[in-house]
């Protein structure tokens, strides 16, 4: 017969004996497993660091921390105004279809640089915010069509500014086609037959404003302006402009832009005191805040030189 009690204690002195090494493995320093189970996790410094995420106090939240929005919107105003002789522009190069493209023989004259002899204001220059961080609803994207003319093969709007998904009515109201060749991201070139017109709805906004030219006929220039909001003027004949509405509170770089800008892109670049006080860069740009319901006017002398002149 099996001794039932002889076998009860040996295996209580094994349990004892793998009870004993156990312990002995975990307290004894000099003691550790053979198989190295990779480093210990140090709680300290994982409830620092989750302290630290979810206050977004990190170092990689730092660097991406958003600019604090102002409150409240301004306008700025001003007028750009020609420093000399205003130039006088010479008729364009009209070598065909003179009895469409001239007005009784005579040809139109370039609108390079267009100076207006009493204010000696500067038509043309465009002025636009480059990013905002919000946006007024009077200056959110257009709706409905933009208007972009034809006639006496000559675009009847030298400098056109619009929003990102407007569309623009290409129209010819010649009776001879025209080949309407837009350059940029958004490019266009399409034959509009005569007394036709063709819908364009551009997607992309553009840094600077894009040419527009006529295959067919090639002294038709022209420009689009093309901004995802309406922070942005054209200056009219006396060289004023307006943009109402802006972002109060907060530092905004505007872009300056004419044809015959000497900057990159053709920038209008302002080395003069009015343009040093705006800290004016060579890109053609100057940031400036400003108060909320303020309206800030400023006067700008253009140099001929700016202007290639």
């Amino acid at each position: 017969m099996v001794n039932t009690s002889f076998i009860k204690c040996k295996q209580l002195r094994v349990c004892i004996a793998q009870l004993a090494l156990l312990i002995a493995l975990t307290v004894l320093p000099g003691c550790r497993p053979s198989k190295d189970m990779g480093p210990v996790a140090n709680t300290a410094s994982v409830a620092k660091i989750r302290e630290a995420l979810s206050s977004g106090t990190g170092e990689s939240s730092s660097s991406e921390a958003a600019t604090p929005a102002g409150t409240g919107w301004a306008t700025l105003k001003g007028r750009f105004v020609f420093d000399g002789t205003p130039p006088t522009m010479p008729p364009y190069n009209v070598n065909k279809d003179q009895a469409t493209c001239t007005i009784n023989g005579v040809a139109p004259l370039q609108e390079t640089l267009l100076v207006d002899a009493e204010s000696k204001g500067i038509a043309n220059v465009a002025i636009y915010i480059r990013k905002v961080s919000r946006v007024h609803e009077s200056a959110q994207p257009a709706e409905g069509k933009s208007l972009f003319d034809q006639k006496t093969c000559v675009f009847q709007t030298h400098v056109l500014p619009m929003t990102i998904g407007q569309t623009i009515e290409l129209k010819n109201s010649d009776p001879v086609g025209h080949n309407t060749n837009i350059s940029g991201k958004n490019s266009f070139n399409q034959t509009i037959p005569a007394n036709e017109s063709v819908d364009y709805t551009p997607q992309k906004e553009e840094a600077m404003p894009v040419h527009a030219v006529c295959s067919i006929h090639p002294w038709m220039s022209s420009y689009i302006v093309m901004r995802k909001n309406g922070y942005y003027a054209v200056t009219g004949p006396d060289g004023s402009f307006e943009i109402a509405n802006v972002p109060a509170g907060e530092e905004l770089e505007f872009q300056v832009w004419h044809e015959s800008g000497q900057g990159p892109g053709n920038a209008l670049v302002l080395e003069t005191p009015e343009g040093k006080e705006l800290k004016w860069s060579s890109k053609g740009r100057f940031k400036i805040k400003l108060g909320e319901d303020e309206v800030k006017e400023i006067q700008l002398t253009v140099p001929a030189a700016a202007l290639g002149g």
